[in-house]
């Protein structure tokens, strides 16, 4: 017998904020962590790990050894610029030095001067936030123009989700699409995902969801987390499209297990709604929920709540419904805090005064080591590096 559907929270979005990500090596496969207290969830990115900057040149051999005949002569500016990147991370990191996001920036800068593209690609994400510097999104514009000149395909993307959205440049979405052909004739994951996004609400092309599955689907085979989430979302709500949950929970799972967030709390929801497709007896659903919950997705917090205070998946338990719901509250601001009263009322009703006052300790000490939302999360590491990228807004129900 079909379980009934796990009454929804509210649908987790793509990020509606824009978001840059650096472009070094170090960081881009790190998860982006967010401050729940300044900006809303899903956008403000709270830098503070060590940025590990690419190597430029290498040691110099023992002058006359077989080595030195062959070895390229060391290029004093790509030392200099080696060394004002790790001063850089290190003031960014408090590495060996006090946290200092002016020091950061102020390094980053001489690199970025002496022509280094990923330095002048971080000095264009510092600008789009104002860390470390007055924020100013042209500033930034300029900054990723001239590390997309230099060959950066990070900055290139950045330029072109600018270009999106008008921020620092003049709105212009179909050359934006024209920057994204030309990085996903590269295989640019991100770019694929991209086109996908826009073909499928129509902006700078003609709305074709046709082409924007298409794009998914390349993207997601080039094991990109956002590309696998769209083709997800596709098959699990997508309108005017075939539902196969089977199919969509492959496809979150690997999403998921990449460490994306919003697949984690859509393929939690997806496996509660249908038992039938997960793994029997794993508590699958719960585990990805829970997962989504401590990277800071109020949503998750407010359906665990809902499912212990309705016996789903779990044994029925009031007094860990009140927790997650309590939660959910502190996490989401007002629109939880709105969603989640009435649910809480009803906990109340049921815990006695000490059941209540046991919850809320338990709830407290659950933030206190769960206090930020991250986009991308692996196992327990939340690492605070800056990751680079702007991430598009959108309208549409596939956010």
């Amino acid at each position: 017998m079909r379980a009934q559907a796990v009454e929804r929270a509210a649908p987790v979005r793509r990020p509606k904020e824009d978001n840059v990500r650096s472009s070094h090596s170090l960081v881009q496969m790190s998860d982006v962590r967010r401050s729940l207290a300044q900006t809303p969830a899903w956008v403000a990115v709270v830098v503070a790990a060590a940025m590990t900057a690419t190597l430029h040149g290498q040691m110099n051999p023992v002058v006359g050894s077989p080595a030195a005949m062959d070895a390229p002569v060391v290029n004093p500016v790509a030392s200099q610029i080696q060394q004002e990147l790790r001063m850089a991370g290190n003031y960014l990191a408090g590495k060996g030095v006090p946290k200092d996001a002016v020091q950061a920036a102020y390094w980053f800068r001489k690199a970025a001067d002496l022509g280094d593209p990923g330095a002048q690609n971080e000095l264009g994400y510092l600008y789009v936030w104002g860390i470390g510097v007055e924020r100013s999104p042209e500033q930034a514009f300029r900054w990723f123009a001239r590390a997309s000149g230099e060959g950066s395909q990070q900055a290139k993307l950045n330029m072109a989700v600018m270009y999106m959205k008008g921020m620092g440049v003049a709105r212009d979405p179909k050359f934006a699409v024209t920057l994204l052909e030309d990085l996903a004739e590269k295989r640019s994951a991100r770019a694929e995902d991209y086109l996908g996004l826009l073909y499928l609400d129509g902006v700078g092309v003609e709305r074709d969801s046709r082409a924007a599955e298409e794009w998914f689907s390349r993207s997601a085979k080039d094991k990109n987390p956002e590309g696998e989430f769209a083709m997800g979302q596709l098959y699990s709500v997508g309108e005017d499209h075939e539902h196969d949950y089977a199919k969509a929970a492959k496809f979150l799972r690997d999403s998921a297990r990449a460490g994306y967030v919003p697949a984690m709390y859509t393929l939690g929801v997806l496996l509660a709604d249908h038992p039938e497709v997960g793994q029997k007896g794993s508590g699958e659903a719960i585990r990805w929920l829970g997962r989504a919950a401590e990277a800071g997705t109020w949503q998750s917090s407010a359906t665990l709540g809902m499912m212990a205070r309705d016996g789903r998946g779990t044994r029925q338990d009031m007094g860990e419904a009140f927790r997650w719901f309590t939660i959910a509250a502190k996490q989401g601001g007002a629109e939880a805090q709105e969603h989640t009263r009435g649910n809480l009322a009803m906990c109340r009703a049921a815990l006695a005064a000490a059941e209540q006052d046991e919850e809320l300790r338990a709830a407290e000490s659950w933030m206190e080591l769960h206090p930020h939302t991250d986009l991308f999360m692996f196992s327990d590491r939340h690492s605070e590096v800056t990751v680079g990228e702007v991430f598009v807004m959108r309208a549409s129900g596939m956010e």
